[in-house]
């Protein structure tokens, strides 16, 4: 472990004992943590579970290996769960997201896998495409050479200009992969990558990851001291519907302790003289572009275990709400600096009220905003 680690690494590793011992930890859970829907009707799901859950035969140990699941269901037809490639190992797993993408017809599923002993954490990938899956470095996430948690993904897609094979002006159409984590290696911070899909073909060549603190144009030495991981661990990415293929990003940036919102677009238009004039490399058909939202303070008020989860809307107008699920009830808290000042509001669930509908309520007042 690099040394810029160990002090993070002491803050935690006692308690993440603990709740091993007490198996809070690795809990699976039989619900599903996310969910997509297909054009044509199929439903997607993606959760914990332990392999002899999942696949008949295996017993002792091997059963109750913890794995990631898919649980496929076509209309008409009875649900299907299979393994999710590259999840069968003894770490634990948690923080799994999922996306889809029509035009290929690929799931893509993320999670963190940990290993309590030594305090390793990796962000893992994996795709779905013809009944295959792939695990590969494709998002250079560079495994083993930090801690990574907290992955969200998704997809948008956009239309951009381009020259064909004559030479003419054609518009064509794109499936971009945006994935953010949290990471902590020589710098505590959230970073960002996509994976651009055209014509078909995955462009895993042109993938690069970066920060998003540089993304945002305010860089610098990292402080997370004092900060409940709760604060600043979950970045978050949802759709920018003002833009053509672009995203919003919610981020802890620990160079300024503020949490930042982020809108990232990429380049549509490769016919015009002055991006043909240009130095511009083949590359930077898919560099993101940043430009700054708004900033708020930290919400340090959120105070959580290790292993939960936050999530967080943007608002229209770049105001993020922040909810997780604890004691029964749906927590959220807005947060504008007011909203941070005061505790954190609390919906009961009920068996009639569950989660769903409560983040349900949460997301139409925050669309409000």
């Amino acid at each position: 472990m690099k040394s810029a680690l160990r002090p993070f690494a002491s803050r935690f590793r006692a308690a993440l004992l603990g709740l091993a011992v007490l198996g809070c930890a690795a809990a699976p859970r039989a619900d599903a943590a996310s969910a997509v829907l297909a054009k044509d009707g199929t439903l997607y799901e993606v959760f914990l579970a332990n392999y002899g859950e999942v696949v008949s035969g295996p017993t002792g140990s091997y059963a109750t290996t913890p794995i990631v699941a898919l649980r496929t269901t076509i209309p008409g037809s009875a649900s299907t769960v299979e393994v999710v490639g590259g999840s069968v190992s003894s770490l634990l797993k948690f923080g799994e997201s999922l996306e889809f993408d029509d035009t290929t017809q690929t799931v893509f599923v993320a999670y963190t896998s940990f290993q309590v002993q030594g305090f390793l954490a990796d962000v893992n990938v994996a795709m779905r495409r013809q009944g295959s899956w792939s695990v590969g470095s494709y998002l250079n996430l560079n495994p083993g050479l930090s801690f990574s948690v907290n992955p969200r993904i998704l997809v948008t897609r956009q239309t951009y200009k381009d020259f064909d094979a004559a030479g003419d002006v054609t518009t064509k159409a794109r499936s971009i992969l945006s994935m953010v984590w949290w990471e902590e290696s020589t710098q505590s911070q959230a970073r960002y990558a996509a994976l651009f899909i055209e014509d078909g073909e995955l462009r895993v060549g042109d993938v690069s990851a970066t920060g998003l603190n540089s993304l945002a144009g305010v860089s610098g030495p990292t402080d997370n001291r004092g900060l409940p991981t709760s604060s600043y661990m979950y970045p978050a990415v949802q759709r920018d519907p003002a833009t053509n293929g672009g995203v919003i990003a919610s981020f802890a940036n620990l160079a300024t302790r503020k949490q930042q919102v982020l809108h990232i677009a990429f380049p549509d238009d490769y016919t015009t003289p002055a991006w043909n004039a240009s130095t511009r490399t083949a590359n930077s058909r898919t560099t993101p572009i940043g430009r700054s939202g708004r900033e708020f303070p930290l919400p340090t008020r959120i105070d959580l275990p290790f292993m939960a989860t936050v999530g967080t809307i943007v608002s229209p107008s770049d105001v993020p709400t922040y909810w997780w699920s604890q004691n029964g009830a749906l927590n959220y808290t807005i947060g504008d600096a007011a909203s941070l000042a005061k505790a954190p509001q609390a919906i009961p669930l009920r068996p009639d009220f569950q989660l769903d509908s409560a983040l349900s309520a949460v997301r139409t007042m925050t669309d409000k905003q």
